[in-house]
C-alpha cells in the first residue's frame, strides 16, 4: 500500500468517476438517497458526500459495474447531473457589497453565475447523451429514425434551448451550447469585477440576469427528451458541498425542492450538518419538510452494528486489490480486541471478544484483581454487588454478574492502566491501547466515515511486511495514534469561521480538550462507578459563542449526535441534543469507546479537574477501610 497522508488522500472530488466507481460500496445510506425524490444530505467533511453524489451521476452509473450495480441502476429512474460547487458565488457577492454596490445587485450576478454554472452541468449532459445515442442524418436511416431524432430535430433542440438560456452558440449543437455557457461564465465574472472597480450605480441590464434556474433547466430538458420521444423522462441536479453557496442561492433551492417533486427536474443538495444560522430565518414561503418534500439522508451512524457492515464491505472492496490481502476477511488481518466497544446493541459480539479464548478470561480476570488492590472505591463496588474477584470471571448472561462483569470489563481496565495508588491519583504510564486495536476498533474508529477509515489501514499495512496475520499489535496501535493526532492536529488549526455566519472566539480545539480530559478524569480519578458519563448534553447554559465552536466541530466530525438532525439541512441549534467525542479522538483523551449517560456541557466547562478529583473522592472513606482479605472473604 502506498504512504499517503491521512485526510488528503481518497477525495473522491480530485478523482474520475471510474476511479471512484471501482471501489464503491453503496451503504444503506446511498439507498436512501438514491431514490427517484428530492433528498438533502448531511454530512461531515470525509463522510462521503460526494462520492454518494458521483455514484448517481450518469457517469458513475456507466463506470460502476458488477450485479449489485445492475440492481440499482434499475432502480434509479432518472439520468443525474453532477454539479460541484464554486465558491466564486459566494466571493462574487461579498466583492460587490465591499465595493459599494447594493446587495440586490450582487445577489443578482452571484445567481447568474451559480445559475451558468448549473446549465453548463445540464448542456454537458445532453453534449454527452447525445454522444452515447448519436442523431440520424436526413435521408439516412429513415425507418430508424421514428426511435430517436435527426440532425434538424437536434439544431431546433439547441436553437430553443440557446433562446430560453439568452446564449448564442456558434453552431447549433449541444457542445456549442456548453462552450457558450463557459464565456459566459467569464462575462459574468468580468462584468461583476469592472461594476466593483469602476463603482458603477445603474441598473445592471444583461439578459443572463434573472434566470430561474428550475425552469430554464427544466424546459430545456423537457424539449430535450421530446426530441428522443422520452417526455416522461426525469434528471436530477447533485449539487455537491452547497453550504459554501450564498444563502439566498440555498433558500431558492430549498423553495424549489417543495415544487419540483412531481417535475421534470429532481434535486439532490449536499450540506454540512450546521450550515450559517440565517438559513432558517422566515421565509416568504415555508421551507420543504421531511419526508413531504425532501428525503433526508445524514451520514454518521447511530446504530453501530450498520456502520461495521458498512466498514467490512470498504475493506473487502479494497483488499482484492493487495496479494497479501485478497480473500482474507478484516478479523484475519487485524484479529479482535476484548476492549473494542461496548454497546447495548452488540451485546451478543461484545460476548465473543471477552470469552474468545481462556486466555482473554483470564487477562480480564487480573485487571480486575491489580484495580481491587489500589482502588479503594473499586473494592466498595465489588463488595456492594457481591463480585468474587479472586476466582476467574465468567462474562456470559449466564455466568454470575456475567452481564455486569462484562459491562464494566474495558472502564476496568482503563482505570488499571493510569489510575496510581492513592485518592485521585494517576500515574505516568505508556497509553493503554489494548481498546485501540482489532477489527472492531478500527472500525469503531472510524466512525463509518470511508476517507477516516481507508486512512487508519493504510497508515497500519505501510509499516507492514504481510509477514502473517493478524497485524501485530504495535503496529496497528501505532497506525491509529498516528492518525488520530494527526486528526487531533488539524482541528487545532480549524478556522474559528464558516460560511460567514457561524463566528466563535472559543477555539475549537480547548472545548474539545475540555470535554475530553473531563471523561477520563471522571473514568479514572473519581470514585468507581458503573456507567460514568461519555456524552454530554449541549444545555441552555451554554455561551452561543461556545455552541458556535461546537457547529464547527460537528461540520468536521469531531462531535457526533445521537439524534436525527430535525431540521431539513442539518442542526438549527444544538441545544437540548446528546453528542458525543468522536472515537477518533479517545486515544487522544485516553477514553474508551461506549455508549453511556450524558452529563450537561456547562458543567463540564465550569468543573476544574481538582474540583472533579475533590467530588468523586468524596465517597472513599468506607472503602479505605477494607482489607484485601475481606474483599475476597468467600
Amino acid at each position: 500500500m502506498s504512504h499517503q497522508t491521512f485526510l488528503e488522500p481518497f477525495n473522491a472530488k480530485a478523482m474520475s468517476y471510474s476511479e471512484v466507481a471501482r471501489t464503491f460500496v453503496p451503504s444503506t445510506k446511498f439507498t436512501q438517497l438514491a431514490g427517484a425524490w428530492n433528498s438533502i444530505l448531511v454530512g461531515p467533511r470525509g463522510g462521503g458526500k460526494t462520492t454518494l453524489f458521483k455514484m448517481l451521476s450518469a457517469e458513475g452509473q456507466e463506470a460502476w459495474i458488477g450485479s449489485v450495480a445492475e440492481q440499482y441502476k434499475k432502480t434509479i429512474g432518472y439520468t443525474g447531473i453532477y454539479v460541484p460547487s464554486d465558491i466564486a458565488w459566494g466571493t462574487m457577492l461579498e466583492s460587490l457589497i465591499e465595493a459599494g454596490q447594493d446587495e440586490s445587485v450582487g445577489i443578482l450576478f452571484s445567481e447568474a453565475a451559480f445559475v451558468t454554472h448549473v446549465l453548463l452541468s445540464v448542456a454537458t449532459g445532453m453534449d454527452r447523451h447525445v454522444s452515447l445515442n448519436p442523431v440520424f442524418r436526413e435521408g439516412h436511416d429513415a425507418e430508424s429514425a421514428v426511435d430517436g431524432p435527426t440532425q434538424a430535430d437536434l439544431e431546433r433542440v439547441v436553437e430553443t434551448i440557446a433562446m430560453l438560456w439568452k446564449v448564442q452558440p456558434v453552431s447549433l449543437s449541444p457542445a456549442s451550447l456548453v462552450d457558450s455557457l463557459r464565456a459566459r461564465l467569464l462575462d459574468i465574472k468580468r462584468d461583476a469585477r469592472l461594476r466593483a472597480k469602476l463603482k458603477f450605480t445603474d441598473v445592471p441590464t444583461q439578459e443572463y440576469l434573472g434566470i430561474d434556474m428550475v425552469e430554464a433547466a427544466s424546459q430545456a430538458l423537457q424539449t430535450f427528451d421530446m426530441a428522443y420521444c422520452r417526455s416522461d423522462h426525469r434528471w436530477c441536479l447533485l449539487l455537491d458541498e452547497f453550504e459554501v453557496a450564498p444563502m439566498h442561492l440555498q433558500k431558492t433551492v430549498l423553495a424549489a425542492m417543495r415544487a419540483s417533486g412531481a417535475q421534470k427536474l429532481l434535486l439532490k443538495v449536499a450540506l454540512a450538518p450546521c450550515g450559517p444560522d440565517l438559513l432558517y430565518d422566515e421565509q416568504p414561503s415555508a421551507p420543504p419538510s421531511q419526508n413531504n418534500d425532501v428525503q433526508q439522508v445524514q451520514l454518521w451512524y447511530a446504530d453501530k452494528t450498520e456502520a461495521g457492515e458498512f466498514c467490512r464491505q470498504v475493506f473487502l472492496s479494497r483488499s482484492s486489490s493487495y496479494t497479501a490481502l485478497a480473500g482474507k476477511m478484516p478479523s484475519e488481518v487485524f484479529g479482535s480486541s476484548a476492549y473494542a466497544v461496548v454497546d447495548d446493541s452488540e451485546e451478543v459480539a461484545q460476548i465473543d471478544l471477552l470469552t474468545l479464548t481462556g486466555r482473554n478470561k483470564k487477562q480480564v480476570t487480573e485487571q480486575f484483581q491489580l484495580l481491587a488492590q489500589k482502588d479503594p472505591t473499586f473494592q466498595e463496588f465489588l463488595i456492594r454487588k457481591q463480585i468474587d474477584v479472586s476466582r476467574e470471571l465468567g462474562m456470559q448472561p449466564s455466568d454470575p454478574h456475567g452481564n455486569t462483569l462484562r459491562k464494566i470489563a474495558p472502564l476496568v481496565a482503563f482505570r488499571n492502566a493510569y489510575k496510581g495508588k492513592g485518592v485521585g491519583k494517576k500515574r505516568g504510564v505508556k497509553p493503554f491501547n489494548a481498546a485501540y486495536f482489532g477489527w472492531e476498533s478500527i472500525a469503531a474508529i472510524s466512525e463509518g466515515n470511508p476517507r477516516w477509515l481507508i486512512g487508519l489501514i493504510t497508515r497500519i499495512m505501510s509499516s507492514s511486511n504481510h509477514a502473517h496475520f493478524p497485524v501485530p499489535t504495535p503496529q496497528q496501535t501505532g497506525g491509529v495514534q498516528w492518525n488520530c493526532q494527526r486528526y487531533a492536529e488539524m482541528l487545532q488549526s480549524v478556522a474559528n469561521e464558516q460560511f460567514g455566519s457561524i463566528k466563535t472566539s472559543t477555539p475549537i480545539y480547548e472545548v474539545l480538550s475540555k470535554i475530553g480530559d473531563y471523561f477520563h478524569n471522571r473514568l479514572v480519578r473519581t470514585a468507581f462507578v458503573e456507567d460514568p458519563p461519555m456524552a454530554f448534553v449541549v444545555d441552555e447554559r451554554v455561551s452561543d459563542d461556545v455552541e458556535h465552536a461546537l457547529r464547527i466541530a460537528v461540520n468536521h466530525g469531531a462531535i457526533v449526535c445521537y439524534e436525527i438532525a430535525p431540521e431539513v439541512g442539518g442542526f438549527r441549534t444544538l441545544r437540548g441534543l446528546r453528542f458525543r467525542l468522536t472515537y477518533l479522538l479517545a486515544p487522544v483523551f485516553k477514553l474508551p469507546m461506549r455508549k453511556s449517560k450524558a452529563v450537561s456541557l456547562s458543567t463540564i466547562l465550569e468543573t476544574s479537574p481538582e474540583l472533579q478529583v475533590g467530588q468523586g473522592d468524596s465517597s472513599t472513606s468506607t472503602a479505605e477501610k477494607l482489607i484485601q482479605g475481606e474483599l475476597w472473604a468467600s
